[in-house]
């Protein structure tokens, strides 16, 4: 069990504090502006999508939600605690508890899918071979990749590199994981599977989901609650489940990103 979870059951106060709390956050780069004043929390145990058209910053949204980035101005919060204004050892730590996929699964070419999932816990931990092989045949149970721990990364479906990402993200005992467009290039079986895979360790494990998408069925499959960036405000438009999003919205531009129509002018 990770110590972040440990912490939580010791501290019954925290398992009512969100588990990420973005506090008008302003990001950008340089001069540009990406997003403005942006403000929403992440509860434990849900599901959170970030989502907008191509080019609003859901990606940089996220590196600045875990510290890879500062803002230009505002706060991001992990359990309570600033990762914007943490020492470097305190951001360590706080990193540690997020587990994070990159939309090319970012896996090491030259590693067995087994040792791609060790990775962390060879750079990391000081424990046993045996103890950590235990850890990556169990993470990787999780991910329905079992048969797959020998093979190398070229070998593997788009699919089944998503889910090693996801078992590697997992390695060091995070209970939030962050998934930047997981379900991009995948046919509709395998992303669906994607959908099972997450929504399986949800509800068997509890983790805590933020996944950037622009991936509408599976905004609709695995959502709790999604977040809309909108390039032209520079804002977030919109915060609700997705079915409600889609009916109820007052919003035109949101109920056409939800309804999946074409602008009026185009050709």
């Amino acid at each position: 069990m990770s110590p972040s979870r440990n912490r939580s059951k010791a501290d019954p106060a925290s398992a009512h504090m969100p588990a990420i709390s973005v506090r008008d956050l302003t990001i950008g780069y340089g001069s540009r502006v990406l997003l403005e004043e942006a403000s929403f929390d992440v509860h434990r145990g849900e599901i959170l999508v970030i989502l907008g058209e191509s080019g609003c910053g859901k990606s940089s949204l996220m590196k600045n939600m875990i510290g890879l980035y500062r803002p230009m101005r505002g706060d991001v919060l992990i359990d309570g605690e600033s990762i914007v204004d943490a020492d470097p050892a305190d951001k360590a730590r706080l990193q540690r508890g997020l587990g994070i996929t990159y939309q090319s699964g970012a896996l090491f070419g030259s590693l067995t899918v087994l040792e791609n999932v060790r990775f962390p816990l060879d750079k990391f931990t000081s424990i046993g071979l045996a103890q950590k092989n235990l850890i990556v045949r169990i993470l990787l149970r999780l991910v329905e990749m079992s048969e797959a721990e020998s093979v190398m990364p070229g070998e593997l479906s788009g699919g089944m590199v998503k889910r090693a990402g996801i078992a590697r993200a997992m390695a060091l005992g995070a209970n939030i994981l962050m998934l930047d467009e997981p379900s991009a290039g995948l046919d509709p079986i395998m992303a669906a599977n994607l959908d099972r895979t997450i929504l399986g360790l949800r509800e068997h494990l509890g983790f805590t989901f933020v996944v950037v998408t622009h991936e509408l069925q599976s905004v609709f499959n695995i959502a709790d609650r999604a977040v809309m960036m909108d390039a032209d405000t520079r804002r977030i438009i919109a915060e609700d489940t997705p079915s409600a999003l889609r009916d109820q919205s007052t919003n035109p531009r949101v109920r056409q990103f939800f309804n999946r129509r074409a602008d009026a002018t185009a050709a």
